[in-house]
């Protein structure tokens, strides 16, 4: 299922805010974010156990976790996942990130070239990156489409 989603950094309290704003259709400032299309929990859970690969990071909770009751379609990303892709940001292999992006790519749950993941994935490691600089928290939030 296609889906429009935003990753973004906050603390939970502005995480609450800005998804309510989402949901109602505004469009909140602020937030560090990143728009996404196709890109939900299943796909970033996929995006964590090849990036866990690659950069030999070793195992951990990689499921993405509902936030709220009142909002089923806002979730947090586990640290363990926060930490991975902080990893795949400053690792010293050079073709890693590449390597990353043509394996999601070529899963089952991505329908995007290798090209156009090549630079998604730098994008959420830089907003996950800035996330941890800042010790924030990072969310995913999520609205099927059609």
């Amino acid at each position: 299922m296609a889906e429009l989603s935003e990753l973004f950094a906050a603390d939970h309290a502005t995480a609450l805010t800005r998804t309510a704003a989402l949901d109602a259709g505004d469009v909140p400032d602020t937030a560090t974010h990143i728009e996404l299309t196709s890109v939900g929990p299943a796909e970033l859970e996929a995006l964590g156990e090849i990036a866990a690969e690659v950069v030999r990071f070793g195992t951990g909770d990689l499921e993405l976790e509902e936030v709220d009751l009142d909002h089923e379609n806002l979730f947090e990303l586990p640290p363990f996942l926060v930490d991975l892709l902080v990893e795949l940001g400053r690792t010293d292999d050079e073709d890693a990130l590449g390597e990353v992006a043509e394996r999601w790519a070529a899963s089952d749950v991505m329908e995007a070239t290798a090209g156009e993941l090549a630079l998604v994935l730098s994008d959420i490691v830089d907003l996950v990156t800035t996330a941890s600089r800042e010790d924030l928290h990072v969310y995913l939030w999520t609205e099927p489409l059609g």
